[in-house]
Formats: structure tokens, sequence, C-alpha cells
């Protein structure tokens, strides 16, 4: 029986073997090559959210208290699933499958496993990407939906906070959009390393330096047009704020800070009086694109995925490192405990007879 990867806690993976009733409709069958968790959504989901402790109302908008205690419970039966974006080959496909055939390479959302088995309709083509690009796909939608929220234009200065996936390819849009001067921050050296290799001007480390002064002092003490922040960190949204032009942007794209004692709302910012603009378009919140109906979820995706078509931008370089099947429960528990060694790990399947 095939195999897939779960945790329990997030302290450790396991594999679980798993059964595949026959592809019917136009369900298609998926022999995964290659596979990729995304760090931020791995943790949210293990340390819970406000969904957990509350109940969203999604006519009022709001976050309601729940008639239970709003414990997060529970976890999944025989282990959560880790994994955010899965790469195969079909090996097989439904009597109404006409879309894709066996043989066919395509990518899609998924845990990590030996196979795969969905619906046609959820499934895109790989064509000419490579492996790293189709499992970046999720991340830089979400930076893309970022920058265009920004409203990054051409010339514009830019900080990009948190050098994960979602920032790192916030740095290659940013820069393809038409940025003329780009700046990373993150405190892991590996990160800002690449960064660099991407096309930031400049990466700094906010433990050795007050990063924001930095971005001031490179801007001739203007300060950017934009920041992005992408880390969930408190310090960091104090420090997007901080670094700005008067009246300048920041997009704020995670779930956070849930710790905000080092975010000062009584310096900075009513004195660079920022639009500070809450990212993420996504259908299963109910939140559409801001240009909607001009442009959907469908067309940003639709989007995202030209441009490293186009190679304007690319994955080979955000991840790492590349584990085995064999090797990935204990690979995959470095991006908990072992985050300077990582920016966004892949798991190269081993195929099965």
């Amino acid at each position: 029986m095939p195999r897939a990867i779960v945790t329990d806690d997030g302290a450790g993976c396991r594999f679980v073997e798993y059964e595949l009733p026959e592809p019917h409709g136009d369900e298609v069958r998926v022999r995964v090559d290659f596979a990729a968790p995304k760090h931020g959504t791995e943790l949210h989901a293990l340390a819970g959210s406000a969904f957990d402790r509350k109940l969203w109302d999604p006519e009022l908008r709001m976050f309601l208290p729940r008639e239970d205690d709003g414990s997060v419970g529970g976890g999944h039966i025989g282990g959560r699933p880790i994994g955010n974006m899965i790469v195969g080959t079909i090996e097989r496909a439904g009597p109404d499958a006409r879309r894709f055939k066996p043989g066919d390479r395509v990518f899609a959302y998924g845990p990590i496993r030996e196979v795969h088995q969905a619906s046609e309709a959820t499934l895109w083509p790989v064509g000419e990407l490579t492996d790293p690009d189709c499992v970046c796909v999720d991340p830089a939608h979400v930076a893309f939906v970022a920058v265009r929220d920004g409203n990054i234009r051409i010339g514009d200065t830019v900080a990009v906070y948190g050098l994960g996936a979602i920032g790192l390819m916030a740095v290659q849009i940013a820069r393809s959009g038409g940025a003329r001067r780009v700046y990373a921050v993150d405190p892991i050296a590996l990160r800002r390393e690449r960064a660099v290799e991407l096309g930031a001007d400049a990466a700094f480390d906010p433990r050795s330096c007050d990063a924001a002064l930095e971005i001031k002092m490179a801007t001739g003490k203007a300060g950017v047009d934009v920041s992005i922040e992408t880390s969930g960190s408190g310090a960091a949204l104090h420090d997007a704020i901080r670094c700005i032009r008067q009246c300048g942007t920041v997009v704020h794209v995670p779930w956070g800070p849930h710790d905000c004692t080092a975010l000062h709302l009584d310096e900075e910012f009513h004195l660079n009086r920022p639009t500070i603009v809450g990212s993420q378009a996504w259908a299963g919140w109910g939140c559409a694109d801001r240009s909607y109906p001009l442009w959907t979820h469908e067309r940003a995706f639709e989007a995202t995925i030209e441009l490293f078509r186009a190679r304007l931008i690319a994955g080979n370089l955000v991840v790492e490192p590349v584990v085995s099947f064999e090797e990935a429960p204990a690979g995959l528990a470095a991006m908990f405990d072992a985050p300077e060694s990582t920016v966004k790990v892949g798991v190269a399947m081993r195929r099965c007879g």
C-alpha cells in the first residue's frame, strides 16, 4: 500500500499506509514525484487558530464566542497530514477524465504521500515548470496578491520582512513588477543570502542591526514606499511601520502576530501615518481580490503560474533543503525545530513498484 507522512503534534513525523479506490468520474491517480509543505500553515494548523477558538460568522464577518470552551481538540485520526503541494505523473484516469491522460505530468494541492487521487479539475499541467516551481506556486500566489495589495508600481522602493517562501517570492514579484529597490529582512542567514541571489539590493539581520534605520539610510533617509510583512512577528510589523515613507503602505500577510508586545503604536505609527493593508485574498474565506470583479482568485492564481512560465520568478533557490521520502520524517521536523537550516523543505519521492 502507498504511504503518507503525518504528525501528531509537530514534534515528529511518521509514515502511515492508506488505500485508494479505483478512480471514478473525472478522477485521476497521480504517482507523486516531488512534494513540499507550507511551513507557516503547518505551524498555524498545529498550534490552533481563531477558527478553533471562536465561531466565524461569514455574514457579520466577525468572530463570535463558541458555545463550547473554544479549546483546540482532538487532532486527526491516524495523525494530521503534512504537506501543501505535490508534483507527479498520472498513472490512471477515471472514465470521464478529459483534460489529462496517463503519462501527463501535473501539480496540485495535496499532502506529502506517494499517490494522490483527485478530480482532474483540481490539477494543473507542469509544462516547462521545474518541480520546485510547482510547489512554490501557492506561496507565490500569496506573494502576488500582497504585491498587488500594496499597489507596488514601477520605480517604487520596497522592503520585505520575513524571507520564508512567501517573502522570497515577494522579493522576486516586486522586482519583476517594477520596484526600483528591494530590501529584505530576516534573522536567518540562509534566507538573507537567497534574497540577494533572487534580486534584493540588500538584506539585513534584525538581530544585529536596526534594520528599519538601515533601510531609511539606504533610501536617502526617506524610507520605502511599501513594506510587506510576512513573518507574523510583532517586532517585524513594528519595524515595517518604521521603515516606510510618510503615508507609505504596510502590507500585512500572515495570521498574527499573537504576541504584540513589540508592536508600539504609540511611536512611529501616527507620525508615519501608514496605510495598513490586510492581504490574503482567498475564496474559501469569502475574501475577494481588491480589484474584483476584474481580478478573481482564479485569475490571480493563473497569473502567478504565468510568471513562472515566463521565467520572471523561480522556485529553485527557495526550496532548500531537498530530502528523500525515506528521510522526510526527520527532515520535515527541521522546519519546526531548526528553521535556520531551511527555507522551504522539498521531498523527492522514491518510486514504488
